[in-house]
């Protein structure tokens, strides 16, 4: 990659919202690469946010604050072949064998790409055929080396926003763990996380459809309506929702109506790649709404939260806080 200035200060532009998308891919495959890159990219993310961001965005004063904080020895950095690696390797391959012998007929057993985004970011990346999808915090996009040949099929876990590029003889197809959605060339949200309730899906324009696997029913979802899934009672809803908010996450916001505590909470920690501990029936009957943007840092977000429910909170380690209900007798 780069020097270790290089990186210091690329990671104070990443974390001020400053980079553009291909160094935040930079930055992913840095972290991935081993447990040491990813440690120390924790380490200066958690003092980031201990700080006042607003006080200054100067980065010689970033770098030369993370300087301060880090008596880092100076070691030699190895990069690992990792999973963006056989990515692209894949690709190359791929690439190469289409474009110089096109006519070889060659069976080859089926390989899996996996493009995995840690806790607290968000990525973006483009598929052979020119589909964009942005990937939420804790998700991950499984596709095959067979994607490029006809069959455009990919399966998430997590949140993923796609924007598929136009193909009627080849429908594109993504599957989670409770249905899988197809289309043909237009732009939707899917939210599956494993540890949710729910998994949902919203189309921003076009046309989809979407099925479900528990009870093999087929729906058509419509722009701006929204398709949720409840998973321990198999029910489901189609609603019309405000899609901005449904989609704010993709560009740097956090947007919610209504939200329940316990949901606020998981999307707490996925946006900034923390452990909320929280008891009590009483919060469960809360549900918020308020916006915030990346800017926010946690501690930001905790005294917002603050000001319009009885909670107050406390660190307790290593990026976890302790939530506390505050009775009003």
């Amino acid at each position: 990659m780069k020097d270790e200035r290089q990186i210091e200060n690329l990671i104070a532009r990443y974390l001020n919202g400053d980079c553009s998308e291909e160094e935040k891919t930079e930055i992913l495959e840095w972290t991935n690469s081993n447990k040491n890159n990813e440690k120390e990219y924790l380490q200066i993310k958690d003092l980031w946010d201990t700080i006042k961001i607003k006080e200054s965005k100067s980065h010689e004063k970033l770098i030369f604050f993370y300087k301060t904080q880090f008596e880092k020895s100076k070691r030699a950095r190895i990069i690992l072949i990792n999973r963006f690696a056989a990515i692209a390797a894949v690709f190359i391959f791929a690439l190469v064998s289409y474009v110089f012998f096109p006519k070889v007929s060659v069976i080859k057993p089926q390989q899996l790409s996996v493009y995995s985004v840690p806790m607290g970011s968000h990525s973006k990346l483009v598929l052979f055929d020119g589909t964009e999808v942005n990937l939420n915090s804790g998700s991950s996009l499984t596709y095959s080396n067979e994607y490029n040949s006809g069959t455009r099929r990919v399966t998430l876990t997590g949140e993923g926003f796609f924007k598929v590029k136009s193909d009627k003889k080849h429908p594109f197809i993504v599957k989670t763990v409770d249905f899988e959605v197809e289309a043909t060339g237009t732009q939707f949200n899917i939210c599956a996380y494993e540890n949710d309730s729910f998994s949902k899906a919203t189309l921003a324009e076009g046309k989809i459809a979407l099925r479900t696997f528990k009870s093999n029913q087929t729906f058509k979802i419509i722009p701006g309506e929204r398709f949720k899934l409840n998973r321990s009672e198999n029910t489901y809803n189609q609603s019309i929702v405000d899609v901005e908010s449904e989609l704010a996450w993709k560009n740097g916001e956090f947007i919610f109506k209504s939200i329940p505590f316990p949901e606020l909470v998981k999307r707490l920690e996925r946006w900034y790649d923390v452990k909320l501990f929280w008891s009590g029936k009483r919060l469960e009957s809360y549900s918020y709404t308020g916006r915030f943007k990346n800017q926010e840092t946690i501690w930001q977000v905790l005294d917002a939260l603050k000001l319009t429910s009885p909670i107050s909170y406390q660190k307790t380690t290593f990026r976890e806080f302790k939530i506390i209900y505050k009775s009003n007798n």
